[in-house]
């Protein structure tokens, strides 16, 4: 299954259902409004989502046409959005990075005046079910609802600080990935794009700590509620990314068809508010 959030006037947009070819969608709103409300319920708003997907599949359900451009981040603001790092003693370490609110996957990205480098950690996320206090790695695997592409963006130098991070503009859940999900990890290559070219390919599988062990980790102390979000962090031959104004950033991952799976985000990075 794959969803989405259409901006609309107000702050969270509208929750969609999207085909798995990215050209249709159907909304849900007599089901949930929102994709929080609908991670909110998952035990009963899931399995009705899953009848839409499967509707829009067989022509069973009204649609309409899907436009990248015409949605937000999956969750416009979640609750946390927690980046796994590596930490002292080399094991998981947990970054809380700002989660009021994400730019659109093709919203540009914006830089305080007159800063003239930021770094890019591209790489995957995924969206987590309620998870209580002291999570097996097993546990924690069993939490993973939904599975999104992200930029996490930063100002680089001494006062570096966290600029709004991005989303692809559709969010998976692991089933959807079929056999590239494997381990709490996706098998795939990740298209890493710099003004219309690919400059790198790395495999999302050589992250250094699968989603399982990073949301076990980040639950051993205290509960996740149901819509936090948990990025992988970088990979070990796509370390932090150095970019310029000026430059348009593309981030998307295909299946082994080919196919597009979760959109791409497509930004162009620029100075000033």
């Amino acid at each position: 299954m794959k969803l989405a959030t259409l901006k609309d006037s107000t702050r969270d947009g509208r929750l969609v259902v999207v085909s798995k070819d990215l050209a249709t969608c159907s909304e849900v709103g007599h089901i949930a409004r929102t994709l929080q409300a609908a991670l909110d319920d998952w035990e009963h708003a899931g399995p009705r989502l899953e009848r839409v997907a499967e509707g829009l599949e067989t022509g069973a359900q009204p649609s309409l046409r899907f436009h990248e451009h015409a949605a937000a981040s999956p969750l416009p603001r979640a609750y946390q959005w927690i980046e796994g790092t590596l930490g002292e003693g080399r094991g998981p370490g947990l970054r809380r990075r700002g989660s009021d609110s994400f730019n659109g996957p093709r919203d540009s990205i914006r830089t305080g005046a007159g800063t003239e480098d930021i770094i890019v950690n591209a790489g995957l996320a995924v969206i987590v079910d309620d998870v209580v206090m002291g999570a097996s790695p097993e546990e924690a695997a069993a939490s993973i609802l939904l599975v999104l592409l992200v930029h996490g963006v930063e100002e680089r130098g001494a006062d570096a600080a966290d600029l709004v991070s991005s989303f692809s503009p559709v969010a998976v859940t692991p089933e959807a990935l079929g056999d590239a999900w494997h381990g709490s990890k996706v098998a795939l290559p990740l298209l890493v794009g710099r003004n219309g070219t690919i400059v790198a390919k790395p495999n999302a599988a050589g992250v250094r700590f699968d989603f399982a062990q990073l949301i076990s980790h980040a639950a051993r102390n205290r509960p996740l509620s149901a819509g936090t979000i948990i990025g992988a962090g970088p990979l070990p031959d796509d370390e932090y990314s150095s970019v310029s104004i000026g430059q348009m950033l593309r981030l998307e991952m295909k299946d082994k068809s080919g196919h597009s799976i979760f959109g791409a985000i497509e930004q162009v990075v620029e100075a000033g508010a």
